[in-house]
């Protein structure tokens, strides 16, 4: 999700801990690689109508990410589509904002679109192919961000019992048991937890394609067991301030 030296456009939808730390992570990676966050436009939730802030959009710019998820994904990219900026500036976006559970609630403008996350429900692996059979023939839907989230919980809670033989009672051996979880049949693929408690998984870069009718997320490149801190060392990284609004500052936003 890296462009090299050319400006692009960063944008977020709402002010949650995870919308500034996704969009900040981002911003970090990006430039270091090159790229240049020349404006950042901050809309509060559950606008109805983002024309004033599309009509902003800097033109020259090489793309926007957008934050979004559930129904403001929706509006905003109809409404970038209506505004006929579809196929002028691309764009790319957090995991949820193309998610499966509002990407069928989507036409032609999520065609294209770039994004990266730990899953997606063309996943070609055996148990993924599994979860989302049996997803379609019970409601008719792709599993997405919230369906395999809750599911890859439960699985892990299910082998951290299964090595200390159902005994959840022996609390201090269930919780190192969970601690030390490793579910190399998750959907999501092989999955085990870091020293933090935090998921060592893949991470995926997906494109919204048109697959046997339906919209659907396709993996265009993986990046395996991947671990909260990326490529940063722990250690100095958390002793940095926490992602924010504002952290790390943007060095190159237009007045």
């Amino acid at each position: 999700m890296t462009f090299s030296g050319t400006p692009s456009l960063y944008m977020r939808v709402f002010c949650s801990a995870y919308g500034y730390e996704s969009t900040a992570g981002f911003q970090r990676t990006f430039e270091q690689n090159g790229g240049k966050v020349v404006q950042k436009l901050w809309a509060p939730l559950n606008v109805a109508d983002y024309g004033t802030y599309i009509s902003e959009i800097d033109p020259t710019v090489d793309a926007v990410l957008i934050g979004f998820a559930g129904s403001n994904s929706v509006r905003f990219l109809k409404q970038y589509e209506a505004y006929g900026m579809k196929g002028k500036i691309p764009v790319i976006s957090g995991m949820i904002a193309t998610d499966e559970g509002v990407l069928k609630k989507m036409g032609n403008e999520a065609v294209g679109i770039i994004s990266a996350g730990w899953y997606a429900a063309t996943l070609d692996n055996p148990a993924n192919k599994r979860f989302v059979e049996e997803m379609r023939a019970q409601y008719k839907e792709d599993p997405g961000y919230y369906s395999v989230g809750a599911f890859g919980a439960g699985l892990m809670l299910e082998h951290a019992l299964q090595s200390v033989n159902g005994n959840i009672e022996d609390k201090k051996a269930f919780m190192n048991a969970l601690r030390h979880v490793h579910v190399p049949q998750d959907p999501r693929g092989d999955i085990i937890l870091d020293k933090y408690g935090n998921p060592i998984m893949n991470v995926y870069i997906r494109k919204v394609e048109r697959k046997n009718g339906r919209l659907a997320n396709t993996i265009i490149k993986t990046y395996p067991a991947v671990s909260q801190f990326w490529t940063e060392d722990p250690t100095k990284f958390l002793a940095e301030p926490v992602y924010s609004r504002d952290y790390p500052p943007a060095r190159y936003l237009e007045k």
